[in-house]
């Protein structure tokens, strides 16, 4: 890597933590330093919420799995919207409403303790694991540019991560997030028109040589349950992933809650998840000239390469000088901003959820800080076994899918019925949760509808327990439920 290369990295790392310092100011309370003050423009928090998705993961399993299959992935966008509809008409306006720093703050109100801790550890759990495979995800690139060993790049950037995210808070996290969403949109235009520019025949080409092989391929029509991606799962396993990435997740929802309304933490979550499909979609065209470039030049030995690292081997062998360290600033950048908006939304969760039960006194922003150090420093820990993941886009999507569809069905049961009990919300989520682990890991069922059959189970089972419980919700269950005929 040259010189100039460095230098565009070091610059870009130099103002990310610039940002970092300052939103450090002014910050007296929890509700600055989780939740902005509410005073984020609606266009930050959705660059936001991109950052939270289009991860260094995305960056480069995204163009791997398309150079290795094909498209069918994104069937998962079908679900858009009804998860649309969902959140923005149901969930959201509750939890902004209640005015509160963790979303699983709402399950003690609607049911009791225990639901609520068993939420927040899905969320930590699942997203400890995401997190691990999102510091793991830039290191492949910057470790082959600059022959340091991965490891060593895992833990620069994990840790150096979660020093600005603990010093600004939420304000720098969006703040920061919206300076790299650009750089890494930047990233993949350039990198679509370089690679295809290389290819003799162009565009033309690389769509002809990728048709061939039928590495354009969207729809699957099967109804095979085994199938990895199909219509079916798409609309229906797309549409419960979506609401839990969006809707059901502490990581996304928080960004929306920074905004002064309602609607406009709407017009937030709308644009952000638009945007992220679009960029997912972008992400996988790279993957297709990259493709049609190395299929033009078999002898440069991409075709036989680890899918994950095909898109590292171009940046480092091919791209110009200057241009290269443009783009490697733009898989950092897009791994930077979902972990600082993880990692944050992790300790917003243990502090408002987990450090109560043993600390009586009110929480500090020191406190948080803390907090952010700790899970920064396990999290980071973790993402050095990152060789034992598997294709980075898929390891990811698996852990949300694994995790979060009993943590949805709560909060669908929650907020659309009265009637639902404390205790069978509670059994219903265990047994949620157990349904999803045993069909992951005892049946050849696609992950895609682990989160659709373990939501489900989680409503059949609270539904059905209510039905013979004398249990009462509680009194102002009005007010923690949705209403069709009240103005949101």
């Amino acid at each position: 890597m040259s010189f100039f290369d460095s230098a565009i990295i070091v610059v870009y790392l130099a103002v990310v933590f610039g940002i970092g310092i300052a939103c450090a100011r002014g910050q007296k309370s929890l509700k600055d330093y989780f939740l902005g003050d509410r005073n984020i423009p609606w266009w930050a928090a959705a660059c936001s919420g991109v950052g939270a998705i289009v991860s260094g993961v995305a960056y480069l399993g995204a163009p791997g799995l398309a150079f290795s299959r094909d498209f069918s992935y994104h069937q998962i966008r079908l679900g858009i919207p009804v998860a649309i509809a969902v959140i923005a008409v149901v969930m959201l306006p509750i939890f902004f409403r209640l005015n509160i720093y963790s979303i699983y703050e709402y399950l003690q109100r609607r049911f009791d303790r225990r639901v609520r801790l068993l939420a927040s550890a899905l969320f930590l759990l699942s997203k400890c694991g995401y997190l691990a495979v999102v510091i793991y995800a830039p290191s492949l690139v910057v470790a082959q540019a600059t022959g340091l060993p991965v490891n060593l790049i895992v833990f620069a950037t994990g840790l150096g991560t979660m020093i600005y995210t603990l010093i600004g808070g939420i304000k720098a996290v969006i703040w920061t997030d919206t300076l790299q969403v650009g750089i890494l949109m930047s990233g993949i235009v350039v990198t679509i028109f370089l690679v295809a520019s290389r290819v003799p025949g162009g565009f033309a080409e690389v769509m002809q040589t990728a048709d061939a092989a039928e590495r354009l391929k969207f729809v699957d029509w099967s109804f095979s349950l085994t199938e990895t991606y199909t219509v079916w799962g798409g609309l229906i396993g797309g549409t419960f992933l979506l609401i839990s990435q969006f809707g059901s997740n502490q990581a996304e929802i928080q960004r929306f809650l920074t905004t002064k309304s309602i609607r406009h933490a709407n017009w937030a979550m709308i644009t952000s998840m638009l945007v992220a499909s679009a960029v997912g979609i972008a992400l996988f065209f790279i993957g297709t000239t990259l493709f049609g470039f190395y299929s033009a030049f078999p002898e440069k030995g991409g075709l036989t390469l680890d899918p994950n690292r095909v898109y590292a081997k171009f940046i480092i062998e091919e791209m110009p000088m200057g241009l290269r360290g443009l783009i490697i600033a733009a898989v950092l950048s897009a791994s930077m901003s979902a972990i600082s908006v993880v990692l944050n939304s992790l300790a917003t969760v243990a502090m408002a959820d987990f450090v109560p039960l043993w600390r009586k006194q009110p929480s500090t922003v020191t406190g948080a800080r803390w907090m952010t150090l700790a899970i920064g420093v396990g999290v980071t820990t973790l993402a050095s076994f990152g060789d034992q993941f598997g294709n980075l886009l898929e390891a990811t999507t698996r852990v949300i899918s694994l995790f979060i569809g009993s943590v949805t069905g709560i909060f669908m049961l929650g907020m659309l019925s009265r009637r639902i009990t404390a205790t069978a919300g509670f059994w219903g989520m265990l047994a949620g949760m157990v349904a999803a682990f045993v069909i992951n890991f005892f049946t050849d069922v696609s992950f895609l509808w682990l989160s659709p059959i373990s939501a489900t189970i989680t409503i059949l089972i609270g539904i059905v327990w209510s039905g013979f419980s004398r249990d009462s919700a509680p009194e102002q269950v009005e007010e923690l439920t949705f209403n069709f005929r009240r103005k949101e």
